[in-house]
């Protein structure tokens, strides 16, 4: 564990396990779900090995994210296709290019079984592929069993457009499935604000029913057919992800949905992108960590001012999943930023 997270997290043990208050602190046990920040981490998935690829989004893996603090986390699943029909799709495209080039050097799997079919993988499995979704939903569930007193986050993009019912067996084999957070009817109140206001549970309810585990999909949600698979846009607004380097002020208008209503959670998208034209069009990859560094987007100065912006925007809505690349960079920055959002003195 790093010496950041230390400091950052005084009650983590050094063996990383998590036993007191809820997320680390007693005093957010009592908060609402909807009421606290949380460390979140853009393309979660998105590191290396290799380490030479331009969709790289982090430098640590899921395992040593949960240990430094890292609470909520964007997946991308994508069907593993077979080789000859990912480089067919699109072949005159600079994306049909690239599949078919790399199509040469790496094999896919042919299965069409649901578990083996999902894979963690940015637009194209020819990419980067992390593998299965359920092997990082295993490292996920180890961790909440060893820290019993933490609430975790995914984000879902289902970029293959995956049916609720074709995702949820990698939960239930998991082991993820029972720790995740149904939401009961009796618990929605009518707010002339919010779309889908929900009287969420607090964390120590969370912890107490072990209900720990939320889940949001941005995409053929269905909670008639698995309850626990949320669809993101009924509960969450993201403030723009598309910004490009180099970024003078980061905004905080709703992007996501565009229909300017208002829902319970807020996602602070803090990460920029580099763009390069290329035959007419625009590739826009993740900016690289040391520019990253260079630009002070991973300050504690720079997260602060793009909070103080959206709090100027959204007036006390809590900004709830505080979502970078290369959390790492910045000397612990995003929990610090987490913290005084929360209230909690570092």
């Amino acid at each position: 564990m790093r010496i950041t997270s230390l400091i950052i997290l005084p009650i983590c043990l050094v063996t990383g396990q998590y036993t007191e208050g809820c997320n680390g602190h007693e005093e957010l046990c009592s908060r609402t779900y909807n009421n606290v920040s949380y460390a979140c981490t853009h393309n979660a998935y998105s590191y290396p090995p290799p380490h030479t690829l331009p969709v790289l989004n982090q430098e640590k893996n899921i395992t040593q994210q949960l240990q430094d603090g890292i609470r909520a986390f964007m997946l991308d699943i994508v069907r593993n296709k077979p080789v000859a029909a990912a480089a067919a799709e699109n072949p005159s495209s600079l994306q049909g290019i690239w599949n078919t080039v790399t199509s040469w050097f790496s094999p896919q799997s042919n299965s069409e079984d649901p578990i083996e079919s999902i894979h963690l993988c940015h637009e194209s499995c020819l990419l980067i592929d992390k593998g299965p979704l359920i092997e990082t939903l295993i490292t996920i569930r180890e961790f909440m069993e060893a820290n019993p007193r933490e609430i975790i986050t995914l984000i879902i993009e289902n970029v293959s457009g995956f049916s609720a019912s074709q995702v949820a067996p990698s939960f239930e084999q998991s082991g993820l499935s029972s720790m995740a957070l149904s939401l009961q009817p009796d618990r929605f109140s009518n707010d002339s604000i919010h779309l889908n206001h929900y009287l969420w549970p607090t964390l120590q309810e969370m912890i107490g029913s072990n209900q720990r585990l939320v889940v949001f999909m941005d995409d053929k949600a269905d909670t008639s057919q698995v309850s626990y698979i949320l669809p993101e846009w009924d509960y969450v607004v993201e403030i723009p992800y598309a910004n490009i380097d180099p970024v003078e002020q980061f905004p905080c208008n709703q992007d996501r949905p565009r229909d300017n209503i208002p829902r319970d959670l807020v996602v602070m998208n803090h990460f920029t992108y580099h763009r390069t034209a290329v035959a007419g069009e625009d590739i826009d990859t993740p900016l690289p960590a040391s520019k990253v560094k260079e630009q002070g987007y991973n300050t504690l100065d720079s997260l602060t001012k793009h909070w103080q912006t959206c709090q100027n925007v959204w007036h006390q809505q809590v900004m709830n999943f505080i979502t970078l690349d290369y959390y790492d960079i910045g000397d612990g920055a995003i929990f610090q930023l987490v913290n005084q959002i929360n209230g909690i003195s570092s």
